[in-house]
This record gives structure tokens, C-alpha cells and sequence, in this order.
């Protein structure tokens, strides 16, 4: 398959930066951010997202045929609709989060600034919880591989498994959320571009002196979760555009899957180098090693 190699590097690239990122947030020994408390849990949906998604993707490119049965198939789709919903939650979380952070003192959510950081931690549970449960009846709409399952109606042919009635399926709860969290994304991606837009004018005359200042890590952060919701969506709408076209049309070619997938795979795989290298803490605790290295003396 053409797909099979694009597949196999985005699957190795989202294991290896991801398994890096989580690394740092379970053994690091200082207090994270409120920011990055969310991002740990962006990471490992992320995480579990490139496991679940991308390895079965793999296996299938490269010719391995019914490699999962009923159960597995449950359990593997399962999973990806969980990762994907924390996924999407998290990101929604963390854009509305730093939205208010940046909020100037005479907006009206100057009170929730002081307060929010205190429900980060619940907040990003009833991601969780929400994503366990609302996902919960795709494990009735899963089965095995598409040949043993021709008496089933209205189906969609995932290569490895097969999904009954899509269109009901696809027609949920989480497609509420789905909008929800993805308008809720772009308008507090728009509020802060405003923000930043007159923090800029009003800095701008310091610019044409001598001394340039640096960007707050206010604004850094600010402009790397920006970066990450623009390719989030822009990944999701187009994932959304084939999906519809399968579940709805079901046309389930080998190439739409695996393009499909591709789409998929392709945020998780690019999100923690985006977070890392604008976000100052990370990038010390993961150049520590490094540092360190360099000022030993030699033996």
C-alpha cells in the first residue's frame, strides 16, 4: 500500500515524542503549571490514541489480514474513541483556559482567573469520565473483519474491522460535543488573536528602539496552543469530510481508510513538539540531561 510507510512514520514519531513528553510529566520533581497539567493529560490521550489508531494501521498496511476478532476489535475501537473524545476535550480545555488567563483585569472573567486553576484537575477527569461512557456504545456497533459479517445491513468496512449501522453510530451524543468543543475552540482562539493583536499595538513603539523585549511566556504559550487548535482543526474537519463520506456513502476503499487514518494520527504525532518547544519548562527539564552533561569535568 502506498499509505503504509507515511502510516509507520507518524506511528513511530507519535510513540517516541509522546512517550518523551509523558516521561516528563510523571518524573518530574516541581510543581507544573496549571497549562501544563492539561497538556499531560492532552499527551497521554494523544498517547494512547497513536497506540490504539496507529499500530492496528500499521499491521494492516503491510498485508496482515484478520489480525483482530470480534473482542479485540471492540476493545481497539473503544479505545480510540476514548483517546479521541479526551482528545478533543483537553484541547478544548486548554484553549478556553489560557483565553482567560490573558484576559486583561477589566474583563469580565477576571473573577474566573483566580478560580480556575483550581478545577483544572476536575475539569480534566470529567473529560475522562464523559469519553469512558458516552463511547461506551460503539463496542455494540464493533465487529470482526469484514467478511464474516455480511448479514449485518447498513456497514462500514474499516479494513481490520467493521462497524454496523455508521450513520447511527456517527449521529450521537459525542457529535454534540464534537461541535460544542470545536466552536468553543475557534471562538476562544479568535478572542485571544484580539488580545494579542492589542498587546502588539501597544508594545509596537518599543520595537523601534534599540532594545527589543522578549515575548512574555504568557504570549509564547499563547501562540503555541493557538498553532496546535489551528492544526487540530484543521486535521479534524478533514477527518470529519471522509468520515461522512464513508459512513453515509459506504464507500470504504483501502486508500480512503488509510488517508483517513493518516488525518487522524497526524495531531498526536505533531502536538508534543509543538508544546515542547515553546514551552519554557519543558524545554529546560528536557535539556537538563543535556546541560549537565556538557559542565562535567572530564575524568
Amino acid at each position: 500500500m502506498h499509505m503504509k510507510m507515511p502510516i509507520l512514520f507518524s506511528t513511530g514519531i507519535g510513540v517516541l515524542g509522546n512517550s518523551i513528553l509523558l516521561s516528563f510529566f510523571i518524573f518530574t520533581n516541581h510543581k507544573l503549571r496549571a497549562t501544563n497539567q492539561i497538556i499531560s493529560q492532552l499527551t497521554l490521550a494523544n498517547f494512547l490514541s497513536v497506540l490504539s489508531r496507529g499500530i492496528p494501521m500499521t499491521i494492516s498496511a503491510f498485508g496482515v489480514k484478520d489480525f483482530l476478532d470480534d473482542t479485540w476489535c471492540k476493545i481497539d475501537f473503544y479505545l480510540q474513541r476514548v483517546s479521541r473524545g479526551c482528545t478533543l476535550c483537553s484541547t478544548c480545555l486548554l484553549s478556553g483556559f489560557q483565553a482567560v488567563v490573558i484576559s486583561p483585569n477589566t474583563s469580565p472573567w477576571d473573577e474566573l482567573k483566580a478560580r480556575a486553576p483550581k478545577y483544572i484537575i476536575s475539569s480534566c477527569l470529567f473529560c475522562w469520565v464523559f469519553s469512558l461512557f458516552s463511547e461506551a456504545g460503539v463496542i455494540l456497533g464493533m465487529t470482526g473483519p469484514w467478511r464474516s459479517n455480511t448479514s449485518f445491513g447498513r456497514t462500514s468496512d474499516l479494513i481490520f474491522c467493521t462497524w454496523k449501522d455508521p450513520v447511527r453510530n456517527f449521529i450521537s451524543l459525542t457529535t454534540f460535543r464534537d461541535v460544542f468543543c470545536v466552536g468553543l475552540m475557534i471562538c476562544t482562539s479568535i478572542y485571544k488573536i484580539i488580545l494579542l493583536r492589542k498587546h502588539y499595538q501597544q508594545v509596537q513603539h518599543l520595537y523601534r528602539t534599540s532594545c527589543y523585549p522578549r515575548a512574555s511566556p504568557e504570549i509564547r504559550v499563547t501562540g503555541s496552543i493557538l498553532l496546535l487548535v489551528f492544526v487540530f482543526v484543521s486535521f479534524y474537519l478533514i477527518n470529519c469530510i471522509f468520515a461522512m463520506y464513508q459512513n453515509f456513502f459506504l464507500y470504504s476503499s483501502s486508500w480512503l481508510v488509510n488517508v483517513s487514518a493518516f488525518c487522524v494520527l497526524c495531531f498526536p504525532t505533531i502536538s508534543p513538539f509543538l508544546l515542547s518547544s515553546r514551552d519554557s519548562q519543558i524545554a529546560r527539564a528536557c535539556s537538563a540531561p543535556t546541560d549537565r552533561y556538557k559542565h562535567e569535568p572530564p575524568a
